[in-house]
């Protein structure tokens, strides 16, 4: 092997750090840190666990890294660029001193030499006096970008990239074809359709950056609210061309904060009540809010699309950046008639970024494009001799039959529920079918039973199901290729039928498309619950708790399934019962 033929991306910020490591334009190893360290989120933790991983699974030592990539433009906060732009925002808002303290936060952490030297010094207490790799820092939204372009299925798009933040930007519309990544328009801070969920995430009672997706699936029992809706244009409305929007930032960030980081003072004033408490009841006004929050987001982003589309002349969209993991969201941009195709990069958050910084280094260095993404499958994987060796050392009951697939279709099939641990952890916050829980879908008992004695969760909550892709035309309307649960479609009356459990109360399913050539086992075990049941699909949520990481080894494994009311565990070719399981369900 030759040596620095390699490229690492690192993403150590906020939430969610991970790593990942590239080599001729393929991720050969990707991990957040929360899976190793057991704390969700792993907040503001450098993800050593995940580097070590990363290059111990690619079969490579520190002096093999060619370069680290890094989703941040530090150029620009080295060269007084970002400063600049941050006077002007001073000049232009009323900026309290929170705000402004995280700005000099901002230009002091990504300035080039003090990033460099926090790196360094991370770098010897993982390898000792081993030398730091060049860092190769890119513009953040350009790298959300390039990996949901160049990983897309396409050779010419519009990417939407939207977030929180990222250098200046918060929403940036790129002209993508053949290697060419151009902005077509950019929405600068503090026009933000990130702040603006996690503000109302916050409001709703529930954690910013944690419970975006609470409040998704909250909005389909909301319905439509003209008062709500006409206070909710107050702090996000079209822009004068009505193509963008803009944002108030008086009600989410620039203002007084007695309640939340995340919104002033002013919102609950605006609305007249006060924030939800995280245990207080969820009322019906909630749920309308909820309704007119994820209006609103649409609404803001469909003439953006629309616009690029036409101006483009392509119907292909690609979507990145954290607000990308909105599901409804994406689902609504499908149906627009100028869409023809969407690409939702399901690792489109900041953490996720560590995987298209590192091929994005190796692109510019190596002109090695990034492949197409057929898989999450990118993390630890534990096999048969390890499992084995951990059941017996823990002196537990277990049996090897001939077909795993089997034996889990024909528990599934009688009112089970499931752990499924196979092959490589899959990256980023869905389970993919090699860390899940599964259920049987043709029971709403059994979707209840996972909330309530599994996941420790709230009812309401929706779950996903996985199907076989020869399915996807019965049981979807005007379905497209979905394998990474994130985007839904409308239910056939013959899935909402066969399927009650894995159907939104809004008559949408958030599908995982499932191949026979990418997942051969897991295929396996949905065409032998077909053959139980005649169902093509199985219930999957992630192996974890509420407030828990999904799960990684073994051992985190059996820790889950010896905690809840799961009934077998599927761990490689290995099958453990619980003693006293009641399969009769039905």
């Amino acid at each position: 092997m030759s040596a620095a033929d390699h490229y690492l991306g690192i993403f150590e910020g906020h939430f969610d750090p991970a790593v990942a490591v590239v080599k001729d334009g393929k991720v050969i190893a990707y991990a957040e840190e929360e899976r190793f360290l057991r704390n969700k989120h792993a907040y503001r933790i450098y993800p050593r666990r995940a580097l070590h991983y990363c290059l111990e699974a690619a079969g490579i030592g520190p002096e093999d890294i060619a370069a680290i990539g890094i989703n941040w433009n530090l150029d620009a906060y080295t060269d007084g660029r970002m400063a600049a732009f941050f006077a002007e925002m001073d000049a232009a808002w009323p900026l309290d001193p929170a705000t402004k303290g995280w700005q000099r936060a901002m230009l002091g952490g990504f300035n080039r030499q003090a990033y460099e030297a926090r790196h360094a010094r991370e770098w010897r207490r993982a390898f000792g006096e081993s030398a730091l790799p060049p860092i190769v820092g890119l513009p953040h939204h350009f790298t959300h970008a390039l990996q949901s372009y160049l990983q897309s299925p396409f050779e010419e798009a519009v990417c939407l990239t939207i977030d929180g933040s990222g250098d200046e930007h918060c929403t940036v519309v790129w002209r993508c074809e053949g290697d060419a990544i151009e902005p077509m328009r950019e929405v600068r801070m503090p026009h933000s359709l990130g702040w603006f969920y996690a503000a109302f995430t916050e409001y709703l009672g529930f954690e910013a950056y944690d419970g975006e997706y609470k409040v998704m699936g909250l909005a389909a029992y909301g319905k439509p609210d003209p008062q709500l809706s006409e206070t909710m244009a107050k702090i996000l409305h079209p822009a004068d061309d009505g193509i963008e929007y803009r944002l108030d930032p008086g009600f989410i960030h620039y203002g007084p904060r007695s309640w939340s980081d995340r919104f002033t003072d002013h919102l609950p004033e605006l609305f007249g009540r006060l924030p939800r408490r995280a245990d207080a009841p969820i009322e019906e006004w909630h749920r309308d809010l909820a309704f007119a929050v994820q209006a609103a987001l649409e609404q803001a982003v469909e003439p953006l699309a629309r616009w690029a589309l036409k101006e483009a002349g392509t119907g292909n969209l690609c979507i990145g950046g954290g607000v990308g993991l909105n599901v409804k969201m994406n689902s609504r941009l499908q149906t627009l008639p100028e869409v023809d195709r969407v690409f939702a990069h399901p690792l489109c958050s900041d953490g996720g970024a560590a995987a298209g910084a590192a091929l994005g280094a190796c692109w510019q260095a190596s002109g090695a494009r990034p492949e197409p993404l057929r898989t999450l499958a990118c993390g630890p994987e534990t096999g048969d001799a390890e499992i084995e060796a951990v059941l017996s050392g823990c002196g537990l009951a277990y049996e090897r039959p001939d077909d795993i697939a089997e034996a889990v279709a024909e528990a599934l099939a009688g009112g089970a529920v499931v752990g499924w641990f196979q092959g490589r952890m899959e990256a980023g916050p869905r389970a993919l079918g090699q860390r899940s829980i599964l259920a049987d879908p043709r029971k709403v008992e059994a979707r209840d039973r996972v909330n309530a004695v599994i996941k420790y969760r709230e009812n309401w909550r929706p779950f996903c199901p996985s199907i076989l892709a020869e399915a996807a035309e019965r049981y979807l309307v005007g379905g497209q290729d979905a394998p990474f649960m994130i985007i839904a479609f409308e239910a056939s009356e013959e899935f909402k039928r066969a399927a009650p459990a894995v159907v939104h109360v809004d008559g949408t399913a958030r599908v995982q498309v499932v191949h026979r050539e990418v997942l051969p086992l897991y295929h396996r075990l949905i065409s032998r619950f077909e053959a139980h049941t005649g169902v093509a699909a199985v219930l999957n949520t992630s192996f974890n708790v509420k407030g828990e990481p999904i799960v990684c080894t073994i051992h985190d494994a059996l820790r889950t399934f010896f905690s809840t009311g799961m009934d077998v565990l599927a761990a490689g070719s290995f099958l453990v019962r619980k003693p006293k399981e009641q399969l009769s369900h039905e």
